[in-house]
């Protein structure tokens, strides 16, 4: 419990979660393996509902209070409002002597708020308040998605704008559970088929997924300790993410440039598949592990120091984004989304698109992607950048939902450079930000 609240502490002080969980765990070594997931479990939950908690303390009178018990009460509306636990129960697990001292605020008044807290319903939170009255939605349907949803309007907004009220709904219901696991299946060290023999054998069932390569696990208890994992046969991988290397399509033996390569586990796919890989990002940190995971994994991947030259078969962009498409990954990311980063992002990425596409031998290859649900950073990138770049048409184009399709929310888009084409040369530019 204490380390669970010193997390909540943590996103309240403005910390990125996983530094907060990281901190929150360094500070309490001694605690078990159950208590490090409670902490996990309960930092990410009161991320991806903090807008949701902070409205049903206000509806219980919740006091005005110091940060820590402000963390606490977070705490406590995550408990009753969210999971529906029974208010005296949640109250107990926080009363005095408990897991914070010292603290302003008395167990009388944990117990007051949490007895005041409205609960959830069948369709989630805030259905119903203290006494059991349905709670009506805000009139404004933004405002209604936002705060069911627990996501700020901008981004409800926007969903709202390309999915109309059901789906919008549907998916934030998607976003707002914890991401699967999905494997990808290392094809230069083994079949699919051997993969889940293997993780058979370490006592861990697995189903194939729908990408050619995907397997999805659902417990990961000793998964990272599986020979699979260990012997570089199957890599973590989001079945999105394993989708874009599938349009990319590399033939064995082609040049490929990943661009914003991130820790690489897309260079590593295409390099599994027989294509020849230079990996580049603009943070020599993201990169640091790849030469280790590619020999772990048998793969050559050169990972290149300084902005790269030449012309390559194929580039694969994988644009920074906002990231509104992994929520369920990184729940806290929500927060740092607003139209003002939005239409930074759009800038960012039209430049390391223009850029990219100066490194695309004629009959070339040029996929871009993002990790993002808002068209601002899918097709309304991709399209302006045609039109401006006729010696480049569009061959795939896809959007990946999260309550349609395995994996986060994911715009894609191949395009191939006609072999007529001179094209335009350019230096990379804009590739920074968060991925």
């Amino acid at each position: 419990m204490a380390a669970a609240l010193a997390a909540v502490d943590g996103l309240g002080e403005g910390r990125p979660l996983r530094l907060a969980l990281a901190r929150s765990l360094a500070e309490h070594p001694g605690i078990g393996p159950k208590e490090r997931r409670h902490a996990a479990a309960a930092a990410r939950a009161v991320a991806r509902w903090l807008r949701v908690v902070d409205a049903a303390l206000i509806r219980a009178g919740a006091p005005r209070c110091i940060p820590a018990d402000r963390s606490l009460l977070r705490y406590l509306a995550w408990r009753v409002a969210v999971l529906g636990d029974l208010p005296d129960a949640a109250a107990h697990d926080l009363r005095l002597p408990g897991p914070r001292r010292p603290r302003a605020i008395s167990g009388a008044e944990v117990l007051r708020v949490a007895r005041g807290l409205p609960r959830p319903g069948p369709e989630g939170p805030l259905a119903v308040d203290a006494q059991g009255r349905a709670l009506a939605p805000p009139s404004d349907p933004v405002v209604a998605l936002g705060l069911s949803s627990s996501v700020p309007d901008d981004f409800a907004r926007k969903l709202l704008r390309d999915l109309g009220p059901a789906e919008a709904k549907a998916c934030m219901g998607a976003l707002n559970r914890d991401a699967r696991i999905s494997l990808r299946v290392n094809m230069a060290r083994g079949s699919r088929e051997g993969a889940m023999r293997a993780l058979a054998a370490a006592g861990i069932a697995s189903r194939p997924g729908d990408g050619p390569w995907s397997l999805r696990v659902e417990d990961r208890a000793g998964l990272f300790d599986a020979p699979p994992l260990r012997n570089g046969m199957a890599e973590m991988q989001d079945e999105s993410s394993q989708r874009v290397v599938e349009v990319c399509a590399p033939a064995e033996g082609v040049g490929w440039l990943d661009l914003c390569a991130g820790s690489g586990g897309k260079s590593l796919a295409l390099a599994a598949l027989g294509a020849r890989v230079t990996a580049w990002d603009s943070s020599a940190r993201r990169l640091a592990e790849l030469p280790r995971r590619a020999h772990r994994a048998g793969a050559v991947v050169e990972v290149s120091r300084e902005e790269p030259s030449g012309e390559f078969d194929g580039v694969l962009v994988d644009a920074p984004c906002s990231g509104s498409g992994a929520l369920a990954r990184e729940p806290d990311a929500r927060w740092r989304i607003d139209d003002g980063a939005i239409d930074r992002f759009h800038e960012l990425q039209l430049g390391v698109l223009r850029g990219a596409a100066a490194r695309v031998r004629p009959g070339g290859a040029l996929v871009y992607a993002t990790c993002s649900l808002f068209r601002e950073e899918g097709e309304d990138v991709v399209h302006p950048f045609l039109a401006g770049n006729p010696e480049f048409r569009l061959s795939i184009e896809e959007r990946r939902w999260p309550h349609r399709d395995e994996g986060a929310g994911f715009y894609l888009a191949r395009m191939t450079r006609r072999k007529s084409g001179s094209g335009r040369r350019s230096r990379l530019t804009g590739n920074r930000g968060a991925r």
